[in-house]
């Protein structure tokens, strides 16, 4: 990471809220698949169980300051979370093949070596549920306690039924999707902005929700170019491999992936539970997280003790 990129970075953080300082994290780099640098932040009891946070499309490690920073989490558990390639502080591959899921796969399974994870929680967010999945293709499910997944955007079954109100919405949010794949900063700031918006039902605190946006913008046009040209990875005959237990935690207000899709594959999956967040968008971890800390804890002691 250069020095100009780990002083913004640094910027960043310092804004954070004082319950996330309270658990100020350490950082590593872990080479991840084809030796790609990935920043790597680690807090907590490091001998208790460990979690993974796997945050979403355009996001950061610090999308999950608020469980990084959680006293209660922190007290009994290993936290770790990383920037994944591409995004925050990790190094950025320019072509579509540097995102594949063998890409993907081989970066959590180096992060969770290099932190001596034995037998992790992962807890994925939106695009995150495709990083867990192509995890679980490649490196199966042995290695892992149980996943958490959090407004996950992985199909694992046919695609559930849309009304043609949400049909029009995700219409338009894919239009503004496409700003931010623009190398005009003008149009990509905006267009980032609104998507940071988009991520919950109720809106954040103004400084909250820009600082939001500034690691958001870390994420340069380029690789988010590479990763839609790489387009959906289809992970439905990877459902019936995901043995270990599961918990979806989904706001049934969310704008960015359709709450039915939880349902469903909650369905699917042989060990798994459907936590509704009535009200809730997006991000329940970030509208809600007390419940969402709390819920998270009860599941780990209860996969990993």
């Amino acid at each position: 990471m250069t020095f100009l990129m780990r002083a913004a970075m640094a910027v960043i953080g310092a804004c954070a809220t004082t319950a996330a300082v309270a658990a100020e994290p350490t950082f590593s780099t872990v080479a991840g698949h084809g030796g790609v640098p990935l920043v790597v932040a680690e807090a907590g009891n490091r001998q208790g169980p460990p979690i993974l946070f796997i945050h979403g499309y355009s996001q950061s490690y610090l999308s999950w300051e608020k469980q990084l920073g959680d006293a209660d989490l922190a007290r009994d558990f290993h936290l770790i979370a990383l920037d994944l390639r591409g995004h925050g502080g990790s190094a950025k591959p320019t072509q579509p093949e540097d995102y594949s899921s063998e890409a993907w796969a081989g970066d959590i399974a180096a992060v969770i070596a290099a932190t001596t994870a034995k037998k992790p929680v992962l807890v994925p967010w939106s695009m995150g549920g495709t990083v867990t999945f192509a995890y679980v293709k490649h490196k199966g499910v042995a290695g892992i306690a149980g996943v958490n997944f959090v407004a996950a955007a992985t199909l694992l079954g046919d695609p559930p039924t849309q009304s043609a109100a949400e049909i029009e919405r995700g219409k338009a949010f894919s239009s503004q999707l496409m700003g931010m794949l623009s190398p005009d900063m003008a149009l990509n700031i905006a267009a980032t902005r609104w998507f940071v918006g988009a991520l919950t039902k109720n809106p954040l605190p103004a400084p909250e929700q820009e600082r939001i946006v500034a690691y958001n913008m870390t994420t340069p046009a380029y690789v988010r170019q590479a990763m839609f040209a790489r387009g959906p990875i289809d992970f439905r005959d990877q459902a019936a491999r995901m043995t270990v237990p599961a918990l979806f935690s989904h706001g049934d207000q969310d704008d960015v992936v359709a709450y039915q899709l939880s349902v469903d594959n909650a369905r699917r999956l042989p060990n798994a539970t459907l936590s509704n967040y009535a009200g809730i968008g997006h991000a329940p971890f970030l509208e809600d997280p007390a419940r969402f800390n709390r819920e998270l804890a009860a599941f780990v002691r209860g996969v990993q003790p």
